[in-house]
């Protein structure tokens, strides 16, 4: 009998865990303990026949934990053991541990490009797709020459700049610098931690998600921001909607995405990707990032809803070699919106008055006081939205744009 054990550290289940019950199967999870309690709040904690929190998820220790979880086994089922992740922080720790283990699927050398920003970066560039101007930041070049090694970064990328981890997600740490002081000060801050530096692009953001068989592209749609995601933790609302099938844009973000993945030739091959993609002014793409994983926020629910596929389920199911499910029906237009959290004390919940049909969640309460979000994952209030005319879904986010959802003292 084959077991499945989800390894978990940041990323929050999107579906219903229950999805993930087989009965031919046990369902296993390593998990961190913030998640392991979500999953408890949620009361799905006994989808799982077996939990295992780990404090610390790093090759050693999740190695440790799989192997005291497989001599639990019988002899014979101890070689039948998957590991699933869905969680971008964990894909390189499980895929080192695979190695280890001698377990099936994909191992380090696949999930390097979606690791590492550069790397990516530099797996794309041979194959001719159109990339930012970016440089690793050299650290110890501008401590040596703060003045020169900036100087050559403006002739390289002008002004402004736009810096971010490069093995973060959700726009964490990353940040706009308009000029060489704001360079300046940020290198002050930025501690040890391996930085790209990237020309500041203009235009439209999309995503594109992908879910791909045995290497093959099964399914992709292409989807808008509202805006681009670093402007949440300067206060503006995070959202995306689907597009229709005769929108512009369409056609070219799925052919880009098609050459990306085709150029990205050692790559998990069964599983979902979400693909980031500017278009600037002038019309053109460019790349802007890939994760090997489903999208995160809301959007697994705006793909139920518009395509009939749950992209982080069908990730999942991907992994195990399941297929996606036969019968899909596509639905209404379906839009999300995160509220980023304030600084201060709340003092009311305000929902905007829509047209279309929706669901608000909130993530605060009245009293509570609340600062700035760090990243997207912190969130004040969602709203899903979903609607059959495609330009009354728009105007609505316009409203949730411009809304003052939690009000605070």
């Amino acid at each position: 009998m084959r077991t499945d054990i989800v390894v978990q550290d940041v990323a929050s289940f999107r579906i219903d865990p229950a999805l993930l019950s087989r009965p031919h199967r046990r369902t296993w999870l390593v998990t961190s303990p913030a998640q392991h309690q979500k999953l408890l709040k949620r009361g799905r904690a006994d989808v799982f026949s077996k939990t295992a929190v780990l404090e610390e998820f790093t090759a050693d220790s999740l190695a440790t934990c799989v192997e005291e979880m497989r001599n639990d086994l019988p002899g014979a089922d101890r070689d039948e053991v998957a590991l699933l992740c869905h969680d971008e922080y964990s894909l390189g720790v499980v895929a080192e541990v695979r190695a280890r283990l001698g377990l099936a699927g994909d191992e380090p050398a696949r999930l390097a490009p979606f690791t590492n920003k550069i790397a990516m970066k530099e797996a794309l560039r041979c194959a001719g797709i159109a990339l930012p101007a970016h440089r690793d930041w050299d650290a110890a070049a501008h401590r040596d020459d703060p003045e020169g090694y900036v100087a050559a970064l403006e002739e390289a990328l002008g002004w402004p700049m736009f810096v971010k981890p490069l093995d973060e997600s959700g726009s964490v740490g990353a940040r706009r610098l308009d000029d060489a002081a704001e360079l300046h000060a940020w290198a002050e801050e930025a501690g040890s931690r391996r930085f790209e530096v990237d020309e500041f692009l203009r235009g439209t953001l999309y995503h594109v998600d992908t879910a791909v068989q045995n290497g093959e592209i099964v399914h992709a749609e292409a989807n808008a921001y509202l805006h681009p995601c670093y402007e949440y933790v300067n206060g503006r609302v995070c959202a995306s909607h689907t597009l229709p099938d005769d929108h512009p844009a369409r056609p070219s973000l799925l052919e880009f995405n098609r050459r990306v993945l085709d150029a990205l030739a050692d790559k998990p091959r069964n599983g979902a990707y979400h693909h980031e993609i500017y278009q600037r002014p002038d019309g053109s793409l460019v790349f802007l990032e890939i994760a090997a994983r489903a999208p995160a926020a809301l959007v697994p629910s705006t793909s139920r809803i518009r395509w009939g596929l749950d992209i982080e389920e069908a990730h999942f199911r991907l992994q195990r070699g399941e297929g996606l499910p036969g019968s899909r029906t596509e639905g209404p237009h379906a839009a999300w919106v995160y509220f980023p959290k304030a600084e201060g004390r709340v003092s009311r919940l305000d929902r905007a008055r829509l047209r279309s049909d929706h669901h608000w969640q909130w993530n605060v309460e009245v009293g509570q006081t609340t600062s700035a979000p760090q990243d997207i994952r912190d969130f004040a209030a969602s709203v899903l939205l979903w609607n059959d005319d495609f330009d009354t879904l728009r105007r609505d986010l316009e409203v949730l744009d411009s809304h003052t959802a939690v009000i605070t003292d």
